[in-house]
């Protein structure tokens, strides 16, 4: 019997508990909306692409600069294949051929270490520029959640359905704005 009693108060504070507990609220928000409209976040990739965009036309020329060595290389291998050709204009165009590959080979490399580079700057952009930005949109998201007393925010891309009346989109993006 004293089991019986015990077991009892127990399933009755349990249930008691379970009933005091308030449902968690919850709201979502659509994250890369709040980055789009964020009007610091999009100065700070415009300037980040700035930085990279020397880089990358660089990198264009040199990219029209291989296929001029191929095109090259590929009229001096039809030299070099002729066999209408004299055996000196075949050498010459072998020779060329040679060169060629050589100049494609060093063309390619520094190719490259431009793309490394760009990628570092993009990364380094990205570290500096934007992250601290992105960390700024985390931090307003949890300040508009806790005005609004929600206890979990998702990501609306996340979800596969949430009422309008979760998004807090427009409050975040309003809260990042205001702070300029």
């Amino acid at each position: 019997m004293k089991k019986l009693t015990t077991l009892f108060l127990a399933s009755i504070l349990a249930a008691s508990a379970l009933v005091a507990q308030k449902a968690p609220i919850m709201g979502v928000v659509d994250v890369e909306r709040v980055l789009n409209d964020y009007s610091a976040f999009q100065a700070a990739v415009e300037k980040v692409r700035g930085s990279v965009a020397p880089v990358e036309e660089e990198m264009q020329k040199m990219q029209a600069s291989l296929q001029e060595i191929v095109t090259e290389g590929r009229e001096a291998e039809t030299r070099a294949n002729n066999p209408a050709a004299s055996e000196e204009a075949r050498a010459e165009a072998q020779a060329e051929l040679g060169q060629l590959q050589q100049r494609l080979q060093q063309a390619q490399g520094e190719l490259q270490q431009f793309r490394q580079q760009a990628q570092q700057m993009a990364q380094r952009g990205q570290r500096e520029e934007l992250e601290p930005l992105q960390e700024k949109a985390v931090e307003a998201v949890r300040m508009v959640a806790e005005d609004k007393g929600i206890d979990l925010v998702v990501a609306k891309n996340s979800v596969i359905y949430a009422a309008d009346t979760l998004e807090i989109s427009d409050a975040v993006i309003a809260l990042l704005n205001a702070g300029e």
